[in-house]
């Protein structure tokens, strides 16, 4: 049980930092959220947070961008359409941030500069036990 409890705190520790660096990354930025089925929730403040599903119903322009556990339980094809309809509500310069668990999505730093390198410009790709995510400036 104490296995259970520590790696349970430490999956929160690592969400924790995480939120903290989302917090300092889109600070005073009109903020789209995009949220997949199984999205913890965040004290990130948005301007417009939407269901994945809901993405096609958004008709402006955000300065940042916010995704959040939207690519693990999509197909290779689905990544491609989400990540160019999500692209396309995005200003050229908007910064940009997904967040999803690793082994979902994508698992590995090849990977996601692969999945996200023709859309950004000065690419981190950031990978925890628990977590990854990328930020970078839309092209």
């Amino acid at each position: 049980m104490a296995k259970w409890r520590d790696s349970l705190e430490k999956r929160f520790t690592e969400w924790r930092k995480l939120e903290y660096a989302l917090e300092d990354t889109l600070a005073g930025r009109r903020v789209l959220r995009v949220t997949g089925p199984r999205t913890p929730r965040l004290a990130t403040p948005v301007s417009v947070a939407v269901k994945q599903k809901e993405l096609h119903a958004v008709a402006e322009k955000f300065e940042a961008g916010l995704a959040c556990f939207c690519l693990g339980e999509l197909s290779r094809e689905e990544r491609t359409a989400f990540l160019a309809s999500w692209h396309d509500r995005l200003d050229a310069g908007a910064t940009v941030v997904m967040v999803d668990r690793r082994g979902e999505g994508c698992d590995t730093p090849v990977e996601l500069h692969n999945l996200f390198g023709p859309h950004a410009k000065g690419l981190d790709v950031q990978l925890g036990p628990t977590f990854w995510w990328v930020r970078y400036e839309r092209v």
